[in-house]
């Protein structure tokens, strides 16, 4: 088991050097399939997964339930923090929800769908996250949905990026000015 943790963390084919023992941490909550992602779009899909506060929406938190079940490992299983619902909300009954919920609350749940309907291993899970991504994205946002390719360029860590464009420039002839700029964080100790 912590062979198989020590091969699943890793990044961009660099192995992160491991300060503790696997076997000291335990089985992480998280699911191994999150591992290969950026540590942005893992942080992206976590911030999605939590249930809008200022109102009760029982469609939006079936499918934020739902979500955290292909996302985390149960640490409780007596209670429905997370579970695998059959009927999951048509997408008419989760608009009207959303259509009360903050723009900052929405947008963490439409994106951590993206990434669920892009990155996820599973077909089936990808095809229904990215219906209700879709959905959301033209159907109520009256957005662009965004590429895959996209989303790797916006949601890359930052040492990756420029790997990335070069990459992605080379394979699909985009254009340098199609790529994201990188500005640099300012050091908050300086």
């Amino acid at each position: 088991m912590i062979k198989e943790l020590k091969k699943l963390i890793t990044r961009s084919k660099e192995v992160y050097d491991m300060s503790i023992d696997l076997a000291e941490l335990g089985v992480p909550v998280q699911k191994s399939w999150l591992f290969v992602l950026p540590w942005k779009m893992q942080t992206v899909v976590n911030q999605g997964l939590r249930a809008p506060d200022t109102h009760l929406c029982k469609d939006v938190k079936i499918l934020c339930r739902w979500m955290r079940s292909v996302v985390l490992n149960n640490a409780d299983n007596d209670h429905a923090f997370m579970c695998r619902k059959k009927d999951l909300p048509v997408f008419e009954d989760l608009h009207n929800e959303i259509n009360y919920c903050s723009m900052h609350f929405s947008t963490h749940f439409l994106y951590s769908l993206e990434i669920i309907g892009y990155k996820h291993p599973n077909q089936k899970i990808r095809e229904i996250a990215f219906g209700y991504y879709f959905n959301l994205v033209e159907g109520y946002y009256h957005f662009n949905v965004e590429t895959e390719t996209e989303l790797d360029i916006r949601l890359a860590d930052k040492e990756e990026v420029q790997k990335l464009g070069e990459f992605i420039k080379e394979t699909k002839g985009i254009k340098e000015s199609d790529l994201p700029k990188i500005c640099p964080t300012p050091d908050p100790y300086t």
